[in-house]
């Protein structure tokens, strides 16, 4: 009678799918697919127009560009998320340098590329607003 009692008690068990000890709110397995926000690593290049200015991001740098001023470049202090929002925050000297892109489609209103980000600029408390992508993105389209 009790081996019959295990024997039943295994066969729920295995029914049940579910190993011993287990735990609905157990993590998943290190191998695991994990869904994270949107993917801010490798280059970036940013524009924006009244004013011109463009700003690209590279493994090492991040170089601020604009008509009329000296090129700003410093190194690339790494991308931190704010929600949804990719964040490059740095310093040259006095000047602070920060980038802010957020996902969405932008259009720079002057050619028909596509930009898979919105782009603000801050520098010494001045704002540029543009767009932004992926450089590889930018080199798949057509030049303007």
């Amino acid at each position: 009678m009790r081996t019959a009692v295990l024997i039943a008690a295994a066969l729920v068990l295995a029914a049940c799918d579910a190993p011993l000890g287990s735990n609905e709110n157990a993590p998943p397995p290190a191998d695991a697919p994990v869904m994270m926000g949107p993917d801010y690593g490798g280059d970036f290049d940013a524009v924006g127009t009244e004013p011109f200015w463009s700003l690209k991001i590279r493994a090492a740098s991040m170089t601020l560009a604009r008509p009329d001023h000296a090129e700003v470049a410093t190194a690339n202090p790494g991308v931190r998320a704010d929600g949804d929002q990719g964040v490059w925050d740095g310093t040259v000297g006095e000047q602070r340098l920060v980038l802010r892109l957020t996902p969405g489609d932008c259009s720079d209103g002057m050619s028909d590329r596509h930009y898979g980000y919105s782009a603000e600029v801050w520098i010494d408390g001045e704002t540029l607003r543009g767009c932004a992508s992926k450089t590889q993105d930018l080199a798949a389209q057509p030049r303007p």
